[in-house]
């Protein structure tokens, strides 16, 4: 392993340490920095009504803390007379567990008594006889610990929540400073992070500040009207406290995926335990079902498009890393630190590894995507990658982004001897199947789009003169290997599709194809060559044809020609038009078309789709 990759790990493991002993103080900024993120369009909002910042800050800060402490203080309310009712469902639960398993019940009343026992406190055990002594232990030993002072109780009572409350207050005071100065502390943190890389700092941090703000705010407006909606259902359905359930739900669905699972756990529990039948505990379970399936494909992708761009797979790995490193607050921030980090990988060289693992999207373009599937011998998924990227693009475009760099990255990495000679037939064979399977159907196509324009047509004659009207006619020529002779198929198949009456030569028929020339008369003669010597291979069968036919117009398709197109057109000569792509072949010959029209009856019209040799489109 290099040196850099071993300092980069370990920078890492120190930086994850320091999270983990840190805790203490960092849960609590990031807590104000993201809360920051939520209130700062409230705050932006009240300003641009020419409110002044610190009473914008103020009426923000009031207003965002006092609905979350009424959210508090419900839930405490609900919760305070929810739990002396809990003996009262005691019956229905056992009953119900009784008939779904005798065995539950049965450990249930054995947890029950054991729990009642518990409550009735040390009193009665104190109560005991001491244990005396036997003939064969005379004494016994009795281990009694010293009584808890005053200010141990008070620790143990009140500890926990001073803690909650220190913290809290901690946030508050931290977020409405980050409110009041977060122009300056921008401006601070750029010139701190981002020295002598003021660009790429600015853009880092304003990305990463738009996409949390902007999905901490979606999600808290769908979270909110997932609770309410919980709430007033559950409400109908009957079941107790429904705001503490309501508020509960809106809370946990925070966490990612897990979240709304676990806060429906609660009421499903209560609804057996409340109703005698099963009605209730089935309109929970179904209550749940609908609204998650109504927030995640409906309500997310219209508000924000899940547009954070990271992955799930990732999110879910994050959720556990940060539950892990800081305990349930850290499931609360799994995703917007997740989505932190993945734009510090999108703009930080040295980070990048993070983009790649966090990121949805695909690592490889869309060439090395097919070209990858059949280096693993997988022409299948290969095929739907085609085809996928067919659904949403012109035929001409996916031929030149994809399927032709592909080819060039085989030929080329043959050439160079990183292929052998049985992986490379099977690319070529493959490619060339592709592109034969989508010239079959292309004419179904164009057959079902004749037949059913012939009805619609006022007479007979006008369809036929339709069919049979004059045409351009074109001869694709391979320069020398297996690949020129699949580039040909796409160059035959993207003309063939302007109208254009077009025949591919088969590498097999090479040798013959001055005679083809000779015998057929084409108006155009498209010869194809792919790297890495295209230009040269190019340039012999030009040669040959120039020789022989000096009026031929001549195209070399140079594919995926990556130099300077003016010298390799130098080299070439012969009076042949050179282009790189396959739309800049069909633009050309578009443009002579329009001349070339009409035909002399002598010259015989080549059949569509005729094919010489093998490889026939």
């Amino acid at each position: 392993m290099a040196r850099p990759d071993i300092l980069t790990l370990a920078s890492i493991a120190v930086l994850v340490a320091a999270l983990y002993l840190a805790k203490g103080v960092l849960v609590p900024l990031t807590l104000a920095v993201l809360l920051s993120f939520l209130l700062s369009p409230v705050c932006d909002w009240l300003e641009r009504r020419r409110l002044g910042r610190v009473p914008a800050v103020l009426v923000t800060a009031v207003l965002g803390f006092t609905v979350l402490g009424a959210a508090a203080w419900t839930s405490t309310l609900q919760m305070s007379y929810l739990v002396p009712k809990i003996p009262e469902y005691e019956k229905n639960l056992e009953a119900k567990l009784d008939a779904a398993n005798d065995y539950a019940v049965a450990a249930l009343r054995k947890v029950t008594r054991t729990s009642q026992r518990i409550d009735q406190g040390l009193s009665s055990s104190e109560q005991a006889d001491e244990p005396r002594g036997t003939d064969e232990l005379p004494f016994s030993v009795r281990v009694l610990s010293s009584p808890m002072s005053p200010l141990q109780v008070f620790g143990s009572m009140f500890g926990t929540l001073l803690q909650v409350l220190g913290t809290s207050g901690i946030v508050i005071v931290l977020v409405v400073f980050f409110l009041v100065r977060r122009e300056d502390l921008r401006d601070r943190f750029i010139h701190l992070v981002g020295r002598g890389h003021v660009t790429v700092t600015t853009q880092m941090l304003e990305e990463a500040g738009a996409r949390v703000s902007r999905y901490l705010s979606m999600l808290f407006l769908i979270n909110v009207i997932f609770g309410v909606s919980i709430a007033i259902a559950l409400y109908l359905i009957g079941v107790p406290s429904p705001v503490l359930w309501g508020i509960l739900a809106a809370l946990l669905r925070f966490v990612p995926y897990v979240g709304p699972w676990i806060a429906a756990a609660m009421p499903i529990s209560l609804s057996l335990a409340v109703s005698t039948g099963w009605l209730a505990p089935l309109l929970t379970i179904g209550l749940f079902v609908v609204l998650e399936l109504i927030s995640n494909n409906v309500l997310e992708p219209w508000l924000y498009g899940k547009n954070t761009g990271v992955s799930a797979v990732a999110v879910l790995v994050a959720a556990v890393f940060w539950m892990w490193l800081w305990g349930p607050v850290g499931l609360l921030l799994a995703t917007p630190l997740t989505v932190c980090l993945f734009v510090i990988g999108k703009h930080v060289p040295q980070f990048s590894f993070l983009g790649i693992l966090l990121g949805n999207e695909p690592v490889f373009e869309p060439k090395k995507r097919i070209y990858q599937r059949l280096l693993a011998g997988d022409p299948e998924e290969a095929t739907e990658l085609l085809e996928d990227y067919l659904e949403r693009r012109p035929l001409v475009e996916v031929y030149d982004s994809v399927l032709i760099p592909a080819l060039a990255l085989a030929e080329t990495h043959w050439q160079l001897g990183d292929l052998n000679d049985g992986k490379h037939k099977f690319i070529m064979q493959s490619l060339k199947e592709m592109i034969q399977d989508r010239a079959e159907r292309q004419q179904e196509r164009q057959v079902e789009m004749r037949t059913n324009a012939i009805p619609n047509a006022e007479d007979g004659s006008q369809a036929g003169d339709q069919t049979d009207s004059p045409s351009v006619c074109i001869l694709c020529l391979p320069a020398r290997s297996e690949a020129d002779e699949i580039a040909s198929l796409l160059l035959a198949q993207v003309l063939e599709a302007r109208g254009c009456l077009v025949q591919a030569v088969s590498l097999a028929s090479l040798a013959s194809g001055v005679e083809h020339v000779e015998e057929h008369k084409p108006d155009v003669v498209c010869i194809s060559a792919t790297p890495p010597a295209a230009a040269m291979h190019g340039r012999y069968l030009c040669k040959r044809l120039r020789g022989r036919f000096p009026k031929l117009n001549l195209v070399v398709g140079l594919w995926d020609a990556q130099g300077d197109l003016n010298k390799a057109k130098e080299r070439i000569g012969c009076g042949a038009t050179v282009v790189a792509t396959l739309a800049d072949a069909q633009e050309y010959i578009n443009l002579l078309i329009p001349p070339l029209l009409p035909r002399t009856e002598e010259q015989a019209p080549l059949e569509r789709n005729q094919m010489v040799g093998a490889g026939a489109v």
